[in-house]
């Protein structure tokens, strides 16, 4: 059993989108795994343009950055609007700001990104751009990342009869959440290390800690 908390973003305010579907799915993966899941919909990310301390105390944008907090792994799924992430999306991911953990920001935890649009180019460059986003953040987006095309019918292919393109759609979201859990797991399961100090440095700039010393012995 997997006893992680992942937390799981969509980034759409439109009803049954493909992404709110895909977002709901990789949820259910997740449970399936043994995960304790968070699904924090496009109506839920309604919150204020941030900026420091809006979310102090009760209510969504809180709510929202405790659970960041709290979370092992984080899944990311956003429309493709003009080639780049929704800004529903960045404005949440700018809450991250309000963090207040031992680690710095998300430090250590995966993310597992989705980007879903029309077209090749445009998926292409939002998902750059959450994996970005997540290095800035000090996460550790996954080795794979996953585009997919919004399907009219069935949004993601994820019921009922799939193309052979949302089959390959699925199998590759499926590998993502799988490296997402992986290292969840451990994050959940490992105490956090104490943070580096930093070395005493004299005056004129050398090193009191010894390290210098060891690095001089070592090299004779």
């Amino acid at each position: 059993m997997n006893a992680s908390n992942i937390v799981l973003v969509s980034g759409s305010l439109r009803a049954k989108s493909t992404t709110e579907r895909v977002t709901t799915w990789c949820a259910s993966r997740c449970a399936e795994e043994g995960a304790a899941t968070r699904v924090f919909t496009g109506a839920e990310l309604q919150f204020p343009f941030y900026r420091p301390g809006l979310s102090e105390g009760p209510g969504a944008a809180g709510e929202f950055v405790r659970a960041l907090e709290r979370a092992d792994g984080l899944v990311l799924v956003s429309p493709t609007y003009h080639g780049t992430i929704s800004g529903l999306l960045k404005n949440a991911l700018d809450y991250a700001n309000d963090l207040v953990t031992p680690r710095m920001f998300l430090e250590g935890v995966p993310v597992g990104c989705v980007a879903v649009g029309a077209g090749a180019q445009g998926t292409a460059s939002t998902l750059a751009t959450m994996r970005t986003v997540g290095h800035a953040l000090r996460a550790w987006p996954t080795p794979l990342g996953v585009t997919t095309r919004a399907w009219e019918d069935d949004p993601g292919g994820l019921t009922g009869a799939a193309s052979d393109e949302q089959i390959h759609a699925r199998t590759q979201m499926t590998v993502m959440l799988s490296q997402v859990l992986g290292m969840a797991a451990r994050n959940a399961a490992a105490t956090r290390p104490t943070p580096l100090q930093p070395a005493a440095v004299d005056w004129n700039g050398s090193r009191s800690d010894g390290l210098r010393r060891d690095c001089l012995r070592n090299s004779n």
